[in-house]
């Protein structure tokens, strides 16, 4: 069964991908790229990339918090740098590279590497539910999403978004601690102890509101970058943050191409098809990708100087 959710995963990856190709060879105009490329437009590019690259240190501080669950206690500072340097590690085939290189590093400096593996899956459950949370909310409040959706869609949201943002928020303030669900009777619950559990409202809300802040956060770079090259109205903020994290959720769930290279993007443009013309939409998801690397690249170097100023300092 593991196999079959992990090729159709890997098929509906390959086909996100082929449909970002052929639509970019159909609607790629270099004189619209190269009229984008203005002093302000690349300005406003760079202010996107330093906001998507705080969302880096805002994942340290969560990160700090569920390892403070697990017994664990680090300096925020040095978790946001092992993060940092470790986010180009995604762009390799595979997409777990980032993941093993976290670990290696924080691993290596003592870290259990029990309490990696738990905060690791905590981290990612709980990014999920803020992609959810927000990505859906997001989209209600946004009269341009709205008007995409057909007719018997729109009412739907008025009672899901309610239903979903309590069902999470009441997960969230769940405690249940590894110690009592080892001695379970049932086997998934023993399971969940040995995933270290539920942590309970003081150490989960507050993971959910900084991963929920991070999709606002890329959101808005987004939306200033978007205004900067004079892109459609209609692709408001509520809209940009909402097809944000829809992308990175749906692209988590069909994983296969490297940082979701080209599958985001294909999801991307499925998300906002009808809010711009499609020579719009390609500049669109191209600027926002060329956004998420420059930040990528902006915290791998941060990441490296903090991480050497650390061990010269230490020695």
């Amino acid at each position: 069964m593991k196999r079959f959710q992990r090729i159709a995963g890997y098929l509906v990856a390959a086909a996100l991908v082929g449909y970002f190709l052929w639509f970019a060879s159909s609607n790629l105009d270099i004189r619209v790229l190269h009229e984008l490329l203005t002093p302000p437009v690349i300005g406003t590019l760079i202010v996107a990339a330093l906001a998507y690259a705080a969302i880096i240190p805002v994942t340290g501080w969560a990160w700090a918090r569920l390892l403070a669950a697990q017994g664990e206690s680090w300096p925020v500072s040095w978790l946001t740098a092992v993060l940092a340097v470790t986010q180009l590690a995604k762009y390799l085939p595979g997409n777990i590279a980032q993941h093993a290189g976290r670990a290696g590093l924080a691993m290596r400096e003592g870290m259990a590497g029990k309490s990696v593996a738990i905060t690791v899956l905590q981290e990612t459950v709980l990014a999920v539910a803020a992609s959810l949370i927000v990505g859906v909310s997001m989209l209600a409040a946004s009269e341009p999403g709205l008007a995409q959706l057909p007719d018997g869609v729109r009412p739907v949201l008025a009672w899901v978004v309610p239903i979903l943002l309590l069902s999470v928020l009441f997960l969230s303030t769940v405690h249940l601690s590894p110690a009592r669900l080892a001695t379970s009777p049932t086997r998934a619950m023993r399971l969940l102890g040995k995933a270290g559990g539920l942590p309970g409202a003081r150490i989960a809300l507050p993971a959910l509101a900084a991963y929920a802040f991070n999709y606002l956060l890329i959101g808005s770079g987004l939306w200033l970058l978007a205004r900067s090259a004079e892109l459609p109205a209609a692709l408001d903020l509520p809209l940009i943050t909402a097809a944000f994290a829809l992308s990175w959720l749906l692209g988590f769930l069909a994983p296969g191409a490297p940082a979701g290279l080209g599958v985001r993007e294909g999801i991307l443009i499925v998300l906002l098809a009808g809010v711009g013309s499609d020579g719009e939409l390609l500049a669109f998801v191209l600027l926002a990708r060329a956004t998420t690397m420059l930040g990528d690249v902006i915290n791998f170097l941060l990441g490296s100087l903090w991480l050497s100023l650390t061990r010269r300092i230490a020695r």
